[in-house]
């Protein structure tokens, strides 16, 4: 029994890690209808800088501040020099898609080149502190991911609901040729867009990284775990990127605790072919369907 309240428990605490990367996906796809496919490299940008800055002497602030001033910049850059034209001018979406995976390489062999291939564990000031569950102990870097996932739900689903600019960027996402008719600005909503997609990776990959082994290798594994999140809950919902995630984490955590860690890897892309086989809109959406049917 308490093994199983031990990898619940941690199970929960990952699954909202991954519901960060997932909120990062559906953010972007949400305010540009692009699917970003370098997420998890993003993620994996800010989370190995800062491990590199703590190794080197630096503390967990410092670090975790120039790493958000970098993914900003970086995703500003990414906002005007790549995905604003092509979506302002309407080009094929798919180039677009295929640019943000050629996106996603550029980004692993610059971190592989300048930060290295090394393996670090990220330590934050709260790392040393735990709590005790019998044999086992959960630091309290599980429990800041579920208070900051939790609280950057919140946020953008004020934002998408309550604001002008997130109702702006929602009709550009659903159609950017009417969108850009009714006098949005679509260009400027682009680049918010991907800000926003750092904004959310940069935590994720701060808070996560206090959790699992940072290299610039992880950003791959990230990518999927995050479109297995955002695809359970539905892309076009960021909060049920917050159930998917928990799904998700909770069944990583079983396969790993009970099955041995090579089941884990091969439980993301499972859920995928699960969700597009049985509820290719997600579970959120399946649930809105079938409450109208009623």
């Amino acid at each position: 029994m308490t093994d199983l309240l031990y990898f619940t428990i941690i199970g929960l605490c990952i699954g909202c890690g991954y519901a960060l990367s997932a909120l990062g996906i559906s953010t972007l796809f949400n305010g540009t209808g692009v699917l970003n496919f370098a997420q998890g490299d993003i993620i994996m940008v800010a989370a190995l800088f800062v491990a590199v800055r703590t190794t080197a002497g630096s503390s967990y602030l410092v670090g975790f501040l120039e790493a958000a001033a970098i993914v900003l910049v970086a995703c500003v850059l990414l906002g005007l020099l790549f995905v604003k034209p092509a979506v302002a001018r309407r080009r094929d979406i798919d180039l677009i898609i295929v640019g943000t995976i050629g996106i996603s390489i550029v980004l692993a062999n610059l971190a592989n080149n300048i930060l290295g291939s090394e393996t670090y564990r990220l330590r934050s000031p709260v790392t040393a502190f735990d709590v005790k569950l019998e044999s086992y102990s959960i630091s309290y870097d599980y429990f800041i991911i579920v208070v900051a996932a939790a609280l950057l739900m919140v946020a953008f689903l004020f934002f998408y609901r309550k604001t002008d600019i997130g109702l702006e960027m929602r009709a550009m996402s659903a159609d950017v040729d009417a969108a850009r008719l009714s006098g949005v600005p679509v260009a400027v909503l682009t680049v918010v867009g991907w800000t926003f997609a750092g904004v959310v990776g940069t935590f994720a990959g701060v808070l996560l990284g206090t959790v699992i082994l940072v290299s610039a290798a992880m950003g791959v594994a990230l990518t999927i775990s995050g479109f297995a999140a955002a695809m359970i809950g539905g892309l076009r919902h960021p909060y049920g990127a917050a159930v998917g995630g928990v799904i998700l984490g909770l069944a990583e955590t079983y396969a790993a605790g009970y099955l041995g860690t090579a089941a884990r890897q091969a439980i993301a892309p499972l859920v995928i072919m699960g969700v597009l086989l049985i509820l290719p809109q997600g579970i959120l959406v399946a649930r809105r369907i079938q409450a109208r049917v009623v």
